[in-house]
């Protein structure tokens, strides 16, 4: 019996019926292949991703600068203070602008100081940024104490330039829109009352 049995095994072995161990290198299924390559595109876009653009941002252009057809550039740098603003918004909008796309957001391009700010739009997540309807001030971790510090330094470069800066915060922009808008557009009015002043005063009376 035990000798008809090593027959047959050796028979199947001979016809590749029986499976072997697997050893050394382990052969990639497709789910593994598909997953692999997932990760990889993951990691890609983490890398390509120049400027950070986080979520709320975009869908904060989306929603409230693009429906309003608002043009703006997207991270504006204040080079004399080497930090960056989340918008720097133009009532400007007869004004040949040249445009590029930085993170999916439609740009102005900042060249030198010619372009013509109107205000500027810090959006603020209430973590980060320590929203004080979120956030307990007297137990702020390192990193939003230095954020704060950041934005008041911000606040202070955009003060000194004649320029309003607009701040708002993650939870108004999520569930408060109605209150955004009117901010926003408020902010719109008075940029294009103080165009018009400027205006006439360079004109000859």
């Amino acid at each position: 019996m035990f000798q008809k049995v090593k027959v047959a095994y050796l028979l199947a072995k001979r016809d590749n019926k029986v499976k072997q161990p697997t050893r050394g290198k382990v052969k990639q299924t497709k789910n593994s292949r598909k997953k692999s390559a997932r990760s990889n595109t993951v990691r890609k876009r983490k890398v390509n991703q120049q400027y950070g653009t986080s979520q709320l941002e975009r869908d904060f252009a989306r929603d409230f600068l693009d429906k309003l057809g608002l043009k703006y550039i997207y991270q504006f740098e204040a080079k004399e203070i080497k930090r960056y603003y989340d918008f720097a918004i133009t009532v400007y909008d007869d004004y040949p602008f040249k445009y590029e796309e930085k993170d999916g957001l439609k740009s102005i391009i900042q060249e030198g100081k010619e372009f013509l700010v109107s205000f500027l739009i810090e959006v603020d997540g209430d973590y980060f940024h320590s929203n004080p309807s979120v956030v307990d001030e007297k137990n702020l971790n390192p990193m939003q104490k230095h954020n704060k510090m950041v934005d008041k330094h911000k606040d202070e470069w955009a003060a000194m330039q004649g320029l309003p800066l607009l701040r708002l915060w993650e939870s108004d922009i999520r569930k408060k829109p109605r209150k955004v808008l009117s901010e926003l557009k408020k902010a719109v009015e008075q940029a294009k009352k103080k165009r018009l002043i400027l205006e006439n005063k360079k004109k000859p009376h």
